[in-house]
């Protein structure tokens, strides 16, 4: 039995090695790009990091360019293809908020109790002055694990104030307007506002004096689970692909992540906000350069947008027209990676991918890795010791029950959020755990 466990712990040893040479050897293209091969970079990148589904529009003086790439039988994708936006919503919910601080109807500076009299979040055991501009650049002092809270549910099955509600009176980390946390919920809360002030539903508001203004007729927010059947279905990572995935509605979140839109809305949309968004009016500092749902910086604007099965990103130039935004069908950041490269590519320069493994590939990576992992303990440890078992076991199942305690993030929250193997891994220690406690109990009687 010694030596047979010892064999398979080098089988398994092998297998880990082999598979991280593997893997990092398929991550990797020594090829340089330019302008002229774009699409050809689009279609490697893609293949390499199993991003089965992208749409790219790009503005460029007075051209309009789309790009595609497609892996998946049966289905192809075009410039009219939608997706989920993910977090570049916020700058629609933001530039909901500047039009009415234009009406006279919205004061930046206003606390947010102004419009929202029971929102009263918790600062060293007081009621903390929070405001719109707080909101907008991130500076509110409201965690990031607030993401965590936002119920799952469609149109009719929640709202938006259920979901505000829920961080009412939330511990702030921060005092308000110190420090720049992204928080998605803060946008929620701006939506919340903006329903106050006009009386309308939010999704009602922007689609009305937003996306009708900027020609966007394809766009829609997803506020159900059947508006699942208009979008090109996305998916999730795991086992070293990608698997299709029906993430749930959050309805609550619809402000910060759900508008469903394609490249040919989308091309003009950048060219909207460079004609009539004045950046330079922003309110950034030093420490603090995110406002209105953008990143702001000398040359250009941007933002990124991650969902559970679906990654955007957006890059416009303040200088000159130019801008690109990305589609993905696939969470991560690859959709970041393709969009800055090709940015460049039509500034001129040259792109090399290299090594490339996007944020959920490498978590896939390791969460496989670590199942292989565990197998290999359980193979090495010694099951003599009765009492050294069952402890090591009640050890492990302590600090999988303090996970989501200390971090605020619940076991169904990071199902929805990590890859597939994600649970297989909490399954493998959990058996550990039980292997160990009945091991120890057995070698009791």
């Amino acid at each position: 039995m010694k030596r047979i466990k010892i064999i398979l712990r080098r089988i398994l040893l092998i297998i880990m090695i082999a598979t991280t040479a593997i893997f990092l050897i398929l991550h990797y293209d020594s090829k340089e790009y330019t302008q002229q091969n774009e699409q050809e970079y689009i279609n490697r990148i893609c293949s390499m990091t199993h991003n089965r589904a992208v749409a790219v529009g790009i503005i460029d003086g007075d051209e309009d360019v789309f790009l595609e790439h497609c892996e998946i039988d049966g289905k192809t994708v075009d410039e009219h293809t939608l997706f989920e936006l993910g977090s570049t919503t916020k700058a629609f919910t933001g530039l909901g908020i500047l039009n009415l601080e234009e009406e006279g109807l919205i004061d930046p500076d206003s606390p947010v109790t102004d419009y929202i009299d029971w929102f009263r979040p918790q600062y060293k055991g007081s009621d903390a002055v929070v405001t719109v501009r707080h909101l907008m650049d991130h500076s509110s002092g409201i965690p990031v694990w607030t993401i965590s809270l936002i119920p799952e549910g469609s149109e009719g099955e929640i709202t938006i104030e259920e979901t505000v509600r829920k961080i009412a009176d939330v511990k702030l980390a921060h005092a308000p307007g110190e420090v720049h946390e992204y928080a998605t919920i803060n946008y929620d809360v701006l939506a919340l506002i903006i329903e106050k002030v006009t009386g309308q539903k939010y999704e009602d508001y922007i689609t009305e004096t937003v996306l009708k203004d900027v020609g966007m007729n394809e766009s829609f927010f997803r506020i159900t689970d059947s508006d699942r059947q208009r979008i090109f279905a996305g998916r999730k990572a795991g086992f070293f692909r990608t698997w299709k995935y029906d993430a749930p509605t959050y309805y609550g979140n619809t402000a910060a992540g759900y508008l469903v839109s394609d490249t040919t809305d989308l091309v003009k949309w950048m060219r909207y906000v460079r004609g009539n968004i004045d950046f330079g009016s922003f309110p950034i500092t030093d420490t603090n350069n995110y406002y209105a749902g953008w990143n702001l910086y000398p040359e250009t604007v941007h933002h990124g947008g991650n969902n559970p099965n679906y990654s955007t990103q957006v890059i416009i130039s303040r200088e000159r027209d130019l801008g690109v935004f990305v589609l993905s069908a696939s969470a991560g950041d690859i959709a970041t990676r393709i969009a800055d490269c090709i940015f460049g590519m039509h500034m001129g320069m040259n792109a090399k991918i290299g090594l490339c493994v996007s944020g959920h590939e490498l978590q896939d990576f390791l969460f496989v890795m670590g199942i292989l992992l565990i197998l290999y303990i359980a193979l090495l440890l010694q099951y003599k010791r009765k009492k050294l078992c069952i402890c090591g076991g009640l050890f492990i199942l302590t600090l999988l029950i303090l996970i989501p305690i200390i971090s605020h993030i619940s076991y169904r929250f990071m199902f929805v959020w990590m890859p597939y193997s994600f649970g297989l891994m909490i399954i493998s220690i959990l058996a550990l755990a039980a292997w160990l406690i009945g091991c120890g109990r057995w070698k009791q009687k």
